[in-house]
């Protein structure tokens, strides 16, 4: 009885065990794509945002001290999701505009 067991039942537990592995593999693979997905369209997002920041604030020849903080955070976490270095100088420009004073 032992030997019909191990020659036959424990090769199906070993069979199932590798198909749920590998459907868990295959989901937790997904999972990963579509976060890489959404990542990437925030970054796209904060991107277009910063150009659009900049665009409109060098159009002004100013930035109010809130903007620049605003402005800071979009940088930081577009930088956080790999983010290149063009943005940094547009970045970098805006922290150089006169400040506008809020009175």
């Amino acid at each position: 009885m032992i030997d019909f067991i191990t020659q036959y039942w424990l090769q199906e537990l070993f069979g199932v065990i590798c198909i749920l592995i590998g459907y868990i593999f295959r989901k937790l693979a997904k999972l990963w794509k579509r976060q890489k997905a959404i990542e990437n369209g925030v970054q796209a997002l904060l991107r277009n945002e910063l150009i659009r920041r900049y665009r409109e604030y060098e159009a002004k020849g100013e930035i109010s001290i809130l903007d620049k903080e605003n402005v800071s955070h979009m940088f930081e976490e577009y930088k956080n999701l790999g983010g290149n270095g063009t943005i940094a100088k547009l970045y970098e420009d805006l922290l150089q505009m006169r400040t506008k004073i809020i009175e």
